[in-house]
C-alpha cells in the first residue's frame, strides 16, 4: 500500500494528489450489470493500494455507478475514505438537489457525502442562489461534508460562491498535458489565487495522447514512464490534484508510481511551454463562455 500525498486549503480541507474516479463504472448513461464483480474488484484494489479519492455522479449509469461504489467500500473503514459525487445540472432546483442527495446517499449505503458537486452550472430557470441555499441546508444537516463545482469558469464559480456561506473546495475540471483550456481561460490561476483545488480529469487523455520526444526524455532522466510524467506535472502544480478511471490493475500501480516524487519547477514549465499539439478547448466538455456572469 502506499500512502498518497494530500494538499490541503487553508479551511482543512484535504484531498489526495491522485484519486479514482468512476466514469464508465457499471455503464455509461444507462447502467450495464455485465462487469459489477469485475468493477467492485478494481475498486477493492485500488483501495487496498491506499486510494482513499472516489469520485462518482449520479448521472454514472444512472446511479448504478453509486451503487457498485457502495457495495466495493463495504468493510472498509468509512473515516479514512473521501467519498465525492455530483448532481446533475437538471436536478439543481432547491426541492430536486435535496431529494438528489438523499438517493445519491441510498445508493452510495452512507451516512454522509465528504464531497458534493455540482456537475455543472444549472440549467437556465433553476437560480444559482437557490441551488447554494439547498447545498448549505445539506452541509447544516450533515449529510455533506464539503462542497464544490465542476467545470465553471471563473465568473460563474465566484457567483456560486456568492450565494453560499460555505466554501466552494475545488473545480472539477478536463486538464493535461494537451488540453489547456483551464490555463488559457484562467481557471487554473484562479484556483491558485483563491486557495481552490482543481481536481483534473481525464488525465492521460485515455491514453490518447501524441507522442512527445519531451516527455520521453524526462521519462528517461527520472527512471520513471511517460504516464507517471505526464500525471506528475499536474500534481506538480500548485492547488492541482488528479482524479483517473482504470479498471486495469497494471495501469493503476504505473499511475500509482507518479505520486511520490516531484518534477523540477523548471521542468513543469518545460512541459507547459513545449509540448506538442497542445489544444486551447476541450473536447469533452468545454466550458460555456457565452452564458457567462457578467461582471
Amino acid at each position: 500500500m502506499i500512502n498518497i500525498p494530500t494538499k490541503k486549503l487553508k479551511n482543512g480541507f484535504e484531498l489526495p494528489v491522485y484519486g479514482l474516479g468512476l466514469w464508465q463504472v457499471g455503464g455509461r448513461y444507462e447502467p450495464d450489470t455485465s462487469h459489477d464483480k469485475e468493477e467492485i474488484d478494481a475498486i477493492r484494489f485500488a483501495l487496498d493500494s491506499g486510494i482513499t479519492h472516489i469520485d462518482t455522479a449520479e448521472g454514472y449509469a444512472r446511479g448504478h455507478s453509486e451503487e457498485l461504489l457502495g457495495q466495493a467500500i463495504t468493510g472498509y473503514d468509512r473515516k479514512k475514505l473521501i467519498i465525492a459525487t455530483k448532481v446533475s445540472g437538471t436536478n439543481q432546483s432547491y426541492k430536486d438537489l435535496g431529494q438528489s442527495c438523499e438517493a445519491s446517499l441510498k445508493r452510495l449505503g452512507v451516512d454522509y457525502i465528504d464531497l458534493y458537486l455540482l456537475h455543472r452550472y444549472p440549467e437556465a430557470g433553476i437560480p444559482i442562489a437557490d441551488t447554494m441555499r439547498a447545498m448549505d441546508e445539506l452541509v447544516e444537516r450533515g449529510l455533506v461534508k464539503n462542497i464544490g463545482v465542476c467545470n465553471l469558469t471563473p465568473r460563474r464559480f465566484a457567483e456560486a460562491q456568492k450565494h453560499t456561506k460555505n466554501k466552494l473546495v475545488c473545480n472539477q475540471v478536463h486538464y493535461n498535458v494537451q488540453y489547456r483550456e483551464m490555463e488559457e481561460t484562467g481557471v487554473l490561476k484562479y484556483c491558485q489565487e483563491n486557495d481552490v483545488m482543481l481536481v483534473a480529469w481525464r488525465p492521460l487523455q485515455k491514453g490518447s495522447l501524441p507522442k512527445s520526444m519531451l516527455l520521453e526524455e524526462l521519462a528517461r532522466r527520472y527512471k520513471k514512464t511517460v504516464p507517471q510524467v505526464v500525471i506528475n506535472w499536474l500534481i506538480s502544480q500548485q492547488k492541482v490534484v488528479t482524479l483517473a478511471k482504470t479498471s486495469n490493475i497494471d495501469h493503476l500501480k504505473e499511475n500509482l508510481g507518479a505520486v511520490d516524487w516531484s518534477l523540477e519547477p523548471d521542468d513543469v514549465e518545460k512541459i507547459r511551454k513545449d509540448f506538442p499539439d497542445q489544444k486551447l478547448v476541450s473536447d469533452a466538455f468545454a466550458l460555456n463562455y457565452k452564458a457567462d456572469i457578467k461582471p
